[in-house]
């Protein structure tokens, strides 16, 4: 799918990124950037969401974990 046109007249410097999600080209514009530092698309919006609320649980969910301790030696 061609996103950008032959013919652009919209401002200078506006360069072209790809997304990190689909890999289609959009203009720096219409793409942004997500906590994660990934670029995403329109088309790809709820899925950088979807993603980004995925680790937010992710990390939520890990809790205190104990330290291992080592062998001891059993009683006489």
């Amino acid at each position: 799918m061609q996103t950008i046109g032959r013919h652009y007249h919209g401002p200078r410097y506006n360069y072209t990124g790809l997304c990190d999600y689909c890999g289609v080209p959009y203009h720096r514009t219409d793409i942004k950037l997500n906590s994660d530092q990934l670029l995403y698309c329109p088309d790809c919006a709820a899925e950088a969401e979807s993603l980004k609320d995925l680790a937010d649980q992710a990390a939520a969910n890990v809790g205190y974990i104990e330290p291992v301790r080592g062998k001891t030696r059993e009683g006489p």
